[in-house]
């Protein structure tokens, strides 16, 4: 409902522990736009511009902002890199898609690309 347009495609791709069904994370396999990575990231102006999004189309918004907060909190959220510490120092380093999914104990689900 943000941007159908825009949106189409996105969050398709199936994820599991085993890498079979059911699926129980699902990934966007494209890069995602700024506006829907900034919105993904704060429950507040998902909320609004979700709310705004369905008023446009003249349907009503069966979401609080707490139920907003609580599916975004359990929501794992890469921007492609990770912080680790070496030596005692906190340093931000690249992470690729398939390293993050790892990394979560997931793999693709076949089929679902």
């Amino acid at each position: 409902m943000l941007d159908r347009s825009e949106t189409d495609g996105m969050f398709t791709t199936g994820l599991s522990a085993t890498g079979n069904l059911p699926a129980t994370h699902f990934i966007s396999s494209g890069q995602v736009p700024d506006v829907f990575a900034q919105a993904i990231r704060s429950p507040s102006i998902l909320h609004t511009k979700a709310q705004a999004a369905f008023l446009k189309e003249g349907v009503t918004y069966p979401f609080t902002l707490t139920q907003v907060t609580a599916a975004l909190s359990g929501c794992s959220i890469s921007d492609g890199t990770r912080t680790v510490v070496i030596d005692g120092v906190s340093t931000v380093v690249p992470e690729g898609p398939h390293a993050f999914i790892a990394r979560l104990g997931l793999q693709m689900i076949k089929g679902t690309l």
